[in-house]
């Protein structure tokens, strides 16, 4: 093989292993900014259930004291 084919490879070579490693480190900070994204969407979630956890608990306490008045209203008038 000539020494000039030998560089071209090299340099070759080189630029794939350059490539590759610039490809990886943009994956790596993708993938850090997707977690962070998803660790802020978990919290905001945690913190929506935490809010209407109370007003799930009245709903139904609300939903389930219209059913025994209706079921009253139906035994008296049905």
């Amino acid at each position: 093989m000539s020494r000039e084919l030998e560089k071209a490879l090299e340099t070759l070579a080189k630029s794939k292993q350059e490539g590759h490693h610039q490809f990886i480190q943009l994956f790596e900070q993708w993938n850090k900014k997707f977690d962070g994204k998803i660790k802020e969407i978990e919290k905001i979630n945690g913190q929506f259930l935490k809010e209407i956890e109370g007003n799930l608990d009245y709903m139904n306490h609300w939903f389930a004291k219209k059913e025994k008045q209706f079921a009253q209203l139906f035994r008296l008038f049905g």
